[in-house]
C-alpha cells in the first residue's frame, strides 16, 4: 500500500517559492486564495531524495486544478494555464518566463535559484492541442529548465505525465491526489452547503450521514468505495441535494438504501430527487398556464431539454400539451427554470456528475463533439452506462466517448481495458473490405485493497460498433489501452494534426492509416526500456505499442519523440522495407504456416508478455480481456483453453485475473526476442506440454 501524505507535507516537498514577477498574465500568473478549498490527501507514487520535477496526477474532475491554484497562491509562485495559453512549443517556456519577470533572464532566474519554482497544469489539454513536433520540443525544454535546480511542478493526468516520468532521470517526486477521506467528505459538503442548515444541524449531520453510507453501500474496507464517495463531483451533488429541501424526507428516502453495493443507482437516485426538486419550483407557473403541474417540466423533460441545450439534442417532447398556444407560452416562462437549473453555471455544466449522467441518459440522442467532451470530464459517463447496459450497439463516435470516459478513470488503483475484434487480417489476398461491424468488450476494474480478483470490481460493457464504411475501422478516441484486431484498414485521424499511441496499444489490422503529420509514442510509467517494474522487481516485458500489419504502414505521418526500439515495435511481413525511422522498429512478422501449432504458440508468448504484479506481492498476472484481445484464441476457445490450463495447474482464474502458478512462476520467459534474456525458444520443451495442451483444445 502506499504511503499516503497530507497537503502540508506535500508543501514542505516543495521549493521555498516566492517566485514573484512584474507582470501578471492571464494564463500566466500567481493565483488568488479561495474560501472553498478542501486540503486532500495524497499517495506517493514515486519519492526521490533530490528531485528536480514534482509531478501530480488525478483522475478527471478531481480538483487537481484547484490543487494548483492553491500552491500558486501560498507559495506565491506562478502558475502556468496551458488551457488558456495556446503557445505550447519549443520556445514557450522562455518567452512567458520573459514576459512574466519583465526581463531578459527569467528562465535562467528560475533554473538557478533553488527556492523559485513554477507551476503548469492542463499538460493533458496542451499535448491534444499540438504537434507531436511541438510537444517533443516543449519537454524537451522542461527538462532543461530542471536541470539544475528543482524548479518544476506539473500537473495533469497520469497518461501524459507518466510518458514525462519515463523519459526523465528518476530524480522525480510523483504524487497523486486521492480520494477524500471521511473527515473531508463531511468537511467538503458542509463547506458548499454553508449556513443553510446551522438551526438544523443535528439532523442535517444525520441526513448526510446517511446519504453517504447509503453511496458507500455500507461495504467496509472497500478501497473502491472510498474512491467513488469521495470523489469531489459525486460530493458536490450530495451537498446539493443537501442544501435545500425536507431533511426528514431526504433521511427517510435513502435509509432504505444503505446496504446496496450499486453506488452507482444511488448516486442516480440523488439526481433524480434533484430533478424532482426543480418540478416542484414550477407549481406556480403551472397555476398561471392552468395546467396540471404534475405534467409539465417532469425530470424526463428537464433530462431532454438539458440534453438539448448543452449538449445538442433535439428538442424535447411536449405532446402532453396539445394547445399550440400555450406550448409557446409554456416554453418561453420555462427558459427562466432552464437557465438557472442548479446543474448548469453560466451556460455549461455545473458538475461532471450531471453532464454525466445526462449523456448517459440520451446516449443516442446527443451530438458527437460535446459527448466526447463529457467522457473526456469524468468516468461516470461510462460508469451510468455500464449500470443500465451490459450489452449496447453503438458507432465508432459513441466508442470513443467511452474509451474516453474511461481513460478519465484511471490512477494507480484502476485498471482499464478496450478489446476489439472484427476479425484476422490475413497475408496477402483476402476478403476484409466486407465488415460491417466490430464486436468488442469494454472494461474497468478497481482495486480492493492488495489484489485485483474480485469480479465485484469489475464494470463492462459488450459492444458491437457500426462501422460508417464497409471495410474501415475509423478509431476516433484513444490510442491506449487498447487491443484491436481488424482484417482490413484501420484509420486514425487526429484532430491536432499528431496521434500519441500508448501506451498500451496493440492494433493487428492489414493496413494502418495515420493521417496528420507526425504520430508519437507514449510511454507508460512501469517501463523501463521495455522492461517493467513493480515492487522494485523488473520484469522482462512487451513494448508499450505494437503494430502488427500484414499489408502496411499508410499515410505521410511522422515519427517523433525517438521512442525506444523496446517501447514500440512494427511487425510486417518479410517482403514489406520500412524507410527511416520506421525499420529501426520493424520486425518480421510471424506467418501461420510457419509452425503448425501457431495460435498456441502465440497465446502462451502473449501470456509471458502481459503478465505483471498488478499491485499486490502474490503470482504475476494478466487481465483476462487483455490477453484475449491480444491473439487469436477468443471467445468459447479463450474459455475452454483457460479452463484447461486451471485443469493441469498452470492458471488460476480469479475475477478478472489469470494467475501464473508455481512451478511454472520459475520458468517464465520473455513473450518478445531480446538480447540477454530467456525466450520461448529458450524453454520450448520445458513449454511444450502446455502447448500441446492448448492446440487439444483447439484441436476439438
Amino acid at each position: 500500500m502506499r504511503e499516503m501524505i497530507s497537503f502540508d507535507q506535500f508543501l514542505t516537498s516543495l521549493p521555498g517559492g516566492n517566485f514573484k514577477g512584474q507582470q501578471q498574465l492571464t494564463a500566466f500568473r500567481v493565483s488568488e486564495p479561495k474560501s472553498t478549498f478542501v486540503p486532500p490527501n495524497l499517495s506517493v507514487v514515486v519519492s526521490s531524495e533530490d528531485p528536480l520535477i514534482t509531478l501530480v496526477s488525478a483522475r478527471g474532475a478531481t480538483g487537481k486544478s484547484r490543487l494548483a491554484e492553491e500552491v500558486s497562491a501560498i507559495k506565491q509562485v506562478p502558475l502556468w494555464l496551458l488551457n488558456e495559453d495556446k503557445a505550447v512549443s519549443g520556445d514557450a517556456l522562455r518567452t512567458r518566463l520573459g514576459d512574466y519577470t519583465d526581463t531578459k533572464d527569467g528562465l535562467e532566474r528560475l533554473s538557478s535559484d533553488p527556492n523559485s519554482f513554477l507551476l503548469i497544469d492542463a499538460l493533458d489539454e496542451a499535448r491534444m492541442r499540438v504537434s507531436g513536433a511541438s510537444w517533443y520540443e516543449y519537454v524537451q525544454t522542461l527538462f532543461s529548465a530542471s536541470a539544475q535546480t528543482h524548479s518544476l511542478v506539473l500537473f495533469g493526468r497520469e497518461r501524459v505525465l507518466e510518458d514525462i516520468w519515463a523519459k526523465s532521470d528518476n530524480r522525480v517526486n510523483w504524487f497523486e491526489i486521492s480520494h477524500f477521506d471521511e473527515e473531508q467528505r463531511a468537511r467538503y459538503i458542509d463547506l458548499y452547503v454553508g449556513n443553510a442548515r446551522t438551526e438544523e444541524r443535528e439532523a442535517y449531520a444525520a441526513t448526510r450521514d446517511t446519504v453517504l453510507a447509503a453511496l458507500s453501500g455500507a461495504v467496509d474496507g472497500h478501497k473502491e468505495a472510498d474512491s467513488f464517495i469521495g470523489y469531489a463531483p459525486v460530493l458536490y451533488a450530495v451537498a446539493l441535494l443537501l442544501s435545500k429541501g425536507n431533511l426528514i424526507n431526504i433521511r427517510a428516502s435513502f435509509e432504505s438504501e444503505v446496504g446496496n453495493a450499486q453506488r452507482i443507482r444511488v448516486l442516480g437516485n440523488i439526481i433524480e430527487e434533484l430533478l424532482k426538486r426543480e418540478q416542484e419550483k414550477t407549481t406556480k407557473l403551472a397555476e398561471e398556464l392552468e395546467t396540471p403541474a404534475g405534467k409539465m417540466y417532469r425530470p424526463e423533460e428537464q433530462v431532454d431539454w438539458l440534453a438539448h441545450h448543452l449538449l445538442g439534442a433535439d428538442e424535447p417532447d411536449l405532446s402532453w400539451c396539445e394547445d399550440e398556444s400555450l406550448q409557446s407560452r409554456y416554453c418561453r416562462n420555462i427558459r427562466e427554470f432552464l437557465d438557472d437549473h442548479p446543474f448548469r453555471s453560466e451556460g455549461e455544466w455545473a458538475n461532471p456528475v450531471f453532464s454525466a449522467y445526462i449523456a448517459a441518459e440520451r446516449f443516442d440522442k446527443v451530438k458527437t463533439v460535446p459527448l466526447q467532451e463529457v467522457g473526456a470530464a469524468t468516468g461516470l459517463l461510462f460508469e451510468f452506462l455500464a449500470a443500465k447496459h451490459s450489452e449496447m450497439l453503438i458507432d465508432e463516435s459513441q466508442l470513443a466517448a467511452l474509451h474516453t470516459s474511461l481513460v478519465a478513470s484511471e490512477r494507480h488503483d484502476v485498471e482499464v481495458s478496450v478489446s476489439l475484434a472484427g476479425g484476422e487480417p490475413l497475408v496477402g489476398p483476402g476478403d476484409g473490405e466486407g465488415v460491417d461491424t466490430v464486436t468488442g468488450e469494454l472494461s474497468l476494474w478497481e482495486s480492493s485493497g492488495s489484489r485485483w480478483e474480485s469480479s465485484d470490481n469489475r464494470k463492462s460493457i459488450a459492444v458491437d460498433v457500426v462501422l460508417g464504411n464497409s471495410g474501415v475501422f475509423d478509431l476516433k478516441g484513444p490510442l491506449a489501452s487498447l487491443s484491436l484486431e481488424f482484417p482490413n484498414t484501420v484509420t486514425v485521424n487526429p484532430s491536432s494534426g499528431s496521434a500519441t499511441f500508448g501506451p498500451d496499444c496493440f492494433i493487428r489490422c492489414r493496413h494502418l492509416q495515420i493521417s496528420g503529420e507526425s504520430m508519437q509514442i507514449s510511454i507508460g510509467k512501469n517501463t523501463v526500456g521495455g522492461h517493467h517494474q513493480k515492487d522494485g522487481v523488473t520484469q522482462s516485458g512487451g513494448p508499450d505499442v505494437t503494430f502488427e500489419l500484414t499489408g502496411g504502414l499508410l499515410g505521410n505521418a511522422q515519427l517523433v519523440g525517438e521512442p525506444t526500439v523496446d517501447s514500440f515495435e512494427l511487425l510486417v511481413p518479410p517482403t514489406v522495407r520500412m524507410g527511416h525511422p520506421w525499420f529501426r522498429h520493424q520486425k518480421e512478422l510471424g506467418l501461420r504456416e510457419a509452425e503448425p501449432n501457431e495460435r498456441a504458440v502465440r497465446f502462451v508468448k502473449m501470456m509471458m508478455n502481459l503478465m505483471r504484479n498488478h499491485g499486490h506481492k502474490g503470482t504475476p498476472a494478466v487481465f483476462d480481456k487483455k490477453l484475449e484481445g491480444r491473439q487469436s484464441v477468443k471467445g468459447h476457445e479463450f474459455k475452454h483453453v483457460i479452463a484447461r490450463l486451471r485443469a493441469d495447474g498452470v492458471v488460476a482464474y480469479e475475477g478478472p485475473m489469470i494467475h501464473l502458478l508455481s512451478p511454472w512462476t520459475e520458468r517464465r520467459f520473455s513473450g518478445k526476442e531480446r538480447a540477454g534474456v530467456q525466450t520461448f525458444e529458450h524453454m520450448r520443451e520445458v513449454w511444450r506440454p502446455v502447448v500441446d495442451a492448448i492446440q487439444e483444445v483447439l484441436d476439438d
